[in-house]
């Protein structure tokens, strides 16, 4: 019996299983195995080896009946590594220059990814997707500056409506610089000919590098058709939707139970079809029908509750919230059927997948923001009005005459005519 310990350097491991598909020799195989050891006359195999390295190795045991070419059944094997100063001997770790190599490293992976090669390659997307995703990014970035600047300099009454969109824009391109750099974006798979996704194996997709290659690598696995699911923009909805509501809550001055009604309805929407994108079975489908359910549960008082409070509060505010509301409408009813040709169907090519969602977002956010700020009123308080109070009654007198105060003018007036 002879055993073999290999590591996964691409001159070991890769190189042992070359050889064994050829049918070659155990001579010729002990050229790539690190360590080589013979069974005893006892019928044991028992040795020290030094195996001298810089780097971590995944090891492989190779035990073979040379004389016969087959592999015996390994009833146990205890093989145990030493670190140098821990087994007696002089050798010892100085962690110093482990550090500098280590940053080192860093260093030269880091100036490696810059290239604009590396920075445009994204798996599940074609370099033209990527490069609207930093587009994007720049956008929103660009615009969360100028908030800042002009959000310092506003009126303290409308200051929160500064860094309500600010924290908006500024979430939403983080969001974006992820899904560009291939953070928050996961990977669906296509193989041969079975229709259906399923998600990639990073396992056997990635080949590794040069220097430790993947010997799980599959070419053709590698080769197969992928698609994105956006996961770090469904969960920036769950921050994104409550903010936009929050800003209608502040122009329309609507009451808290329908707030609390309509927030509730916001992030259920996002955690269903957040839940959906990950799902490769056809249950996502259930998982889009709640989440269409909750939909219209926000968009309902959008349209038919927040324009009258909106309106109490003045006519500037009601033409402002006018405009806010078309926006949100025309996304909200846009993002559902978005999410049936992207994450339901991947109906649609990745680049267009892309594209659809960078404008949605960029209407919903970035011009809603603009729109918002530019004729931004006072806000709103945070809890409903008592329009059972004298002031409330004072309010709704100064927005609708009262018939008692209208009729008694016209009588004093015909008085004035008898006399």
């Amino acid at each position: 019996m002879t055993l073999f310990l290999f590591d996964d350097e691409k001159s070991s491991w890769p190189v042992f299983w070359e050889l064994t598909m050829k049918n070659r020799s155990c001579e010729e195989m002990m050229t790539s195995a690190k360590v080589v050891v013979s069974e005893r006359e006892d019928h044991t195999i028992d040795s020290y080896m030094n195996i001298m390295g810089k780097f971590a190795h995944n090891w492989y045991l190779v035990l073979v009946d040379c004389q016969t070419s087959i592999c015996p059944g390994v009833v146990e094997a205890n093989i145990t590594f030493f670190h140098p100063s821990s087994d007696g001997t002089p050798d010892a770790c100085s962690g110093l220059p482990q550090t500098a190599i280590a940053l080192k490293q860093a260093m030269l992976e880091g100036w490696h990814a810059l290239s604009v090669e590396q920075i445009l390659n994204v798996v599940g997307l074609s370099p033209f997707g990527v490069a609207a995703l930093y587009i994007e990014f720049t956008v929103m970035l660009l615009l969360s500056l100028v908030l800042l600047l002009t959000g310092a300099r506003a009126e303290s009454g409308r200051k929160l409506f500064f860094w309500n969109v600010l924290f908006l824009t500024s979430s939403s391109g983080l969001c974006y610089l992820a899904m560009a750099t291939g953070n928050g974006v996961l990977v669906l798979r296509q193989v041969g000919a079975d229709p259906t996704w399923k998600m990639s194996d990073s396992l056997l997709a990635h080949p590794g590098t040069e220097e430790h290659p993947n010997p799980f690598y599959d070419h053709e696995y590698a080769a197969s058709r992928t698609y994105p699911v956006f996961l770090a923009r469904h969960l920036l909805q769950l921050v994104t939707a409550p903010l936009l509501l929050l800003s209608l809550f502040l122009v329309s001055g609507v009451g808290t139970a329908t707030r609390a009604f309509m927030l509730f309805c916001g992030c259920m929407t996002s955690v269903c079809w957040l839940i959906g994108a990950v799902i490769t079975s056809p249950s996502r489908w259930g998982f889009w029908v709640f989440g269409l359910c909750f939909s219209v549960g926000s968009l309902v008082p959008m349209v038919g509750v927040l324009p009258t409070a909106a309106a109490r509060r003045g006519r500037p505010v009601r033409r402002l919230y006018g405009r806010l509301m078309c926006v949100q409408l025309v996304t909200g009813v846009l993002y559902p059927w978005a999410w049936v040709l992207v994450d339901g169907a991947h109906a649609l090519p990745s680049d267009a997948a892309v594209l659809l969602y960078v404008i949605l977002d960029s209407v919903s956010q970035a011009v809603y923001g603009v729109m918002l700020l530019s004729h931004a009123p006072t806000p709103a308080g945070w809890t409903e009005y008592n329009y059972s109070s004298s002031e409330g009654v004072e309010v709704e007198r100064l927005n609708r005459p009262s018939d008692e105060g209208t009729v008694g003018e016209g009588g004093g007036g015909g008085g004035g005519g008898g006399k």
